[in-house]
């Protein structure tokens, strides 16, 4: 980051150490508080580290359903636990027009 120095009237590059064990993510983060001003490349090394230091997390679920619908199956599971599923028992509230 640069900054003027007042005693010699002069725009002066600051050195920027970054620490060798900091993640992407914390890098950007410092970068968009302010604290560190990074270099293009540097922008763009850690951009592109994102995803392989903090991959995305997903679900994919497999079933065999055997012919059935999601709907018996949850009934037939709700069956088998024994309990019956809780309901929400609310009532809706009036309110006064303006």
């Amino acid at each position: 980051m640069k900054r003027f120095n007042l005693e010699t009237q002069c725009w002066e590059e600051e050195e920027q150490k970054i620490h060798k064990d900091i993640r992407a993510l914390e890098l950007l983060q410092m970068e968009y508080r302010g604290e560190i001003e990074l270099t293009h490349t540097q922008r763009r090394a850690a951009i592109e580290c994102l995803p392989f230091e903090r991959p995305k997390l997903g679900a994919i679920a497999t079933a065999s359903m055997n012919g059935q619908d999601s709907a018996s199956m949850l009934e037939r599971a709700i069956e088998r636990s024994g309990k019956a599923p809780l309901m929400i028992e609310a009532k809706a509230v009036d309110t006064p027009k303006p």
